[in-house]
């Protein structure tokens, strides 16, 4: 995700969290202006659905790869277990050529890449599926069970080769959504600072406003001098107080 996201909605927490403060919520809970409970549950609740959307994004890709890389370890597995199997009948049986299709070692199947392996696994699965009719091939391990799971591996692993593409393309999808959803999120931010201001006639009411703004403050961490902006667009060189945790 964008660093200007993560500091956006690094703020809107912030924000939350100083509200559900105990230490301020009574200032504003059950007291007017009575959009300002309104909208900030309304921030609340679309602040969760972008985080929820957020952990989904950082996390597609990430489990397709996992899935694909087993699926591939499982293939290189079965291909090497029947390739040595075939190894072991053809060199008993002096079938020099055939031999020389099959004598592979586990490091072979390992490099290469996933459409050379699927094409080396299909040969070597098709080799064994004619020997396994001939005599004593299963006594040297080529049956028809591991002609089965081989068969089974490849599959598997095709099915794995195109999902890591397509989770990108999902990953994508997903962070456009939060970020059109991060802006509704400061619009919303917004409209609360126009409201938190008429909550100034107490001295707990003070303090609750001067914490909102300072909370409000973006930074850019990811700049040498950063600068903070706060919502009613003014700006400071310091950073905002580490914030209190939401509550829901």
């Amino acid at each position: 995700m964008k660093l200007k996201l993560s500091n956006q909605l690094n703020m809107v927490g912030a924000v939350l969290g100083v509200a559900q403060n105990p230490e301020y919520k009574s200032v504003w809970d059950g007291k007017p202006p009575a959009d300002f409970a309104l909208d900030l549950a309304k921030l609340q609740a679309g602040y969760d659905a972008v985080q929820a959307k957020a952990a989904q994004a950082d996390s597609a890709g990430t489990g397709a790869a996992d899935a694909k890389a087993v699926a591939e370890s499982a293939l290189e597995d079965a291909a090497h277990v029947v390739a040595r199997a075939l190894s072991n009948h053809f060199k008993k049986t002096d079938d020099v050529e055939r031999l020389a299709k099959v004598d592979l070692t586990h490091s072979s199947f390992a490099r290469l890449r996933d459409q050379d392996l699927v094409s080396k696994a299909t040969d070597i699965r098709d080799l064994g599926t004619v020997a396994v009719g001939e005599p004593d091939a299963a006594s040297r391990g080529i049956t028809s069970a591991r002609l089965t799971a081989l068969t089974a591996a490849l599959a598997a692993f095709t099915a794995e080769m195109t999902a890591p593409r397509s989770q990108i393309v999902n990953r994508s999808t997903l962070l456009r959504e939060v970020e059109t959803d991060t802006a509704s999120l400061i619009e919303i931010a917004g409209d609360l600072d126009d409201l938190v201001l008429q909550y100034d006639d107490t001295a707990a009411g003070r303090n609750f406003i001067s914490a909102w703004r300072q909370a409000r403050m973006i930074v850019d961490l990811g700049s040498h001098s950063s600068s903070a902006t706060n919502g009613a667009g003014s700006s400071s060189a310091a950073a905002p107080a580490t914030p209190v945790a939401a509550t829901h």
